[in-house]
This record gives structure tokens, C-alpha cells and sequence, in this order.
């Protein structure tokens, strides 16, 4: 972590920043995306967007989007959730590593890396459940629901981690800054 720390750059976190927001429009505002998907099924949306579901909400969900849906839930937007999950990471990371080497490069800060790198992983393991749902679907064992809601919720609590982390380093690096003129 010490390394990430070190190359930390403005410029780095710049190009993490524009990449995320690149792949957010691609998945959510685009044809091939979340705005695609929305169009096909008449506003039936993804399961991503759940904080959390139980096996008879994922099967309405999976059922309202039908087949098409289903199809190009996990032909044209599962592939590129792969890629999303790597963007924020790389942003909420550069940006946590930047501002921890302004911050307190010495400090026990430098594990809050980590948070990001774990929302990264547990989207990785929901989108895994969802496409065994997709596969599978109407056959939803509870275990790969269980799993991939559960994955979802701690991707989002980590997303927020990160989020809620940046804002306060940012507030702390401002009053750092201000003290020193």
C-alpha cells in the first residue's frame, strides 16, 4: 500500500476520475447499457440496483424483464459490469491513496485502500450470482441469491465507505491547507 501511496498523483487521479465517468455513461446512459435494457423491457430494471433481494423479488424482477431482457442483461451489460467495478475502484482508490499521501502518509490511513478494492470484488461476486440466475433462470437456488444480494449489499457499503472516506479527507486537506496561510 505503501507503493500505491507513493505513486499517487493529481494527474493519476484525474484519469481514474474521467475513466469511472466514462464507463458510468457507457453502462448506464447508453443503448448498450442500463438505458438499453430500460427500452427492451418498458422500465424493468436490474438487479444491481437492489439493496439487497430475496429469491421471489429476484425472480419478478428476472421475470419482468423477459426474455430479450434477460438476454441482453447478461449479453451486453454483465460484460461491461466487469469493467464498471474496475473503474470506481481505481477512482475511489487513486483518490484515497492521493489524499492519505497529503493526509498522513505514515498513518494507519493508508488501509482504507483497501474498502475500495473489496467493493470492487463484491460487485464482481454479485454480477457472478446474477449471471447464474440469468443462466439458470426460472431455477433461483437460494444460496446463489443469498449470495449475490449479499455481495451487492457490501458492495454498496463500501462504495459509500469510499465515497464518505474521499469527502473527508478532502475536508481535512482543505483545513490543512487553510491553516497554513
Amino acid at each position: 500500500m505503501n507503493i500505491i501511496i507513493s505513486k499517487a498523483s493529481w494527474v493519476k487521479a484525474a484519469l481514474f476520475t474521467v475513466f469511472f465517468i466514462a464507463m458510468y455513461v457507457l453502462i448506464n446512459n447508453t443503448a448498450v447499457g442500463v438505458a438499453g435494457l430500460l427500452q427492451i423491457t418498458g422500465g424493468a430494471n436490474i438487479l444491481d440496483f437492489e439493496f439487497g433481494f430475496t429469491a421471489d423479488q429476484a425472480l419478478d424482477m428476472l421475470t419482468a424483464l423477459g426474455k430479450q431482457g434477460r438476454s441482453f442483461y447478461l449479453t451486453r451489460i454483465i460484460p461491461i459490469d466487469f469493467i464498471f467495478p474496475l473503474s470506481y475502484m481505481l477512482c475511489y482508490a487513486g483518490w484515497i491513496a492521493l489524499l492519505v499521501k497529503h493526509i498522513s502518509p505514515k498513518g494507519h490511513l493508508k488501509l482504507l485502500l483497501l474498502v475500495p478494492i473489496l467493493a470492487m470484488l463484491f460487485d464482481w461476486g454479485e454480477n457472478m450470482g446474477i449471471i447464474f440466475m440469468l443462466v439458470k433462470y426460472p431455477l433461483l437456488p437460494k444460496w446463489v441469491v443469498i449470495s449475490a444480494s449479499t455481495a451487492g449489499i457490501l458492495k454498496m457499503i463500501c462504495i459509500v465507505a469510499s465515497v464518505a472516506a474521499i469527502v473527508a479527507f478532502l475536508i481535512v486537506l482543505f483545513f490543512k491547507r487553510k491553516k497554513k496561510t
